[in-house]
């Protein structure tokens, strides 16, 4: 969400009136995560930690900002504690490791466990790695006779080319005559 002078302005005010309240917005300002991320300076950041440098402080680097309202989505930056360092409030992460000496370097959503981390990299991919395949999509095996090399050194089956090939000169041929 680009975040338009109107909309701070009226942010500003709803927290003018009555900063001890949580505040939300409505439901299309929030991205898939759950965060709502406005441009500044050309560069997203969180709209919290945005109001937070503006209202009341500038935030260094190693700070971050935890929710102490309990709403799902508040974006009132006087309702969150500031931390200092790297160290999470919380013991455990959102999948149950413990952050006790598990912590990754934090990137710009705040703390990562460790763990997590190195799982979600070790993951396998979405299918079969292509050296590992035996046939080609239609069916044909991958044999010494039956395999061509591209110059980017990819195979393809010779049968489905050779099909291919007959195909579009019957079609040149049909429109030629």
């Amino acid at each position: 969400m680009i975040l338009e002078p109107d909309m701070e302005d009226k942010i500003r005010l709803a927290l003018k009136a009555d900063p001890s309240q949580p505040l939300t917005l409505p439901r299309w300002a929030y991205g898939r995560d759950g965060r709502v991320a406005v441009l500044v300076d050309g560069l997203p950041i969180d709209l919290h930690r945005h109001l937070h440098n503006t209202l009341i402080r500038p935030l260094g680097y190693h700070e971050r900002m935890w929710d102490q309202s309990g709403v799902k989505g508040n974006i009132n930056p006087h309702l969150f504690r500031v931390i200092e360092g790297r160290r999470s409030p919380q013991t455990r992460c959102p999948k149950g490791h413990t952050y006790e000496g598990n912590e990754a370097p934090p990137n710009s959503r705040g703390y990562r466990c460790r763990t997590c981390l190195v799982d979600s990299r070790r993951q396998p991919g979405a299918g079969i790695a292509n050296s590992e395949k035996t046939h080609c999509p239609f069916g044909h095996l991958y044999t010494r006779e039956n395999t061509i090399r591209n110059a980017d050194g990819k195979r393809r089956c010779r049968t489905c080319k050779n099909d291919r090939n007959r195909a579009y000169m019957a079609n040149r041929r049909k429109e030629n005559s």
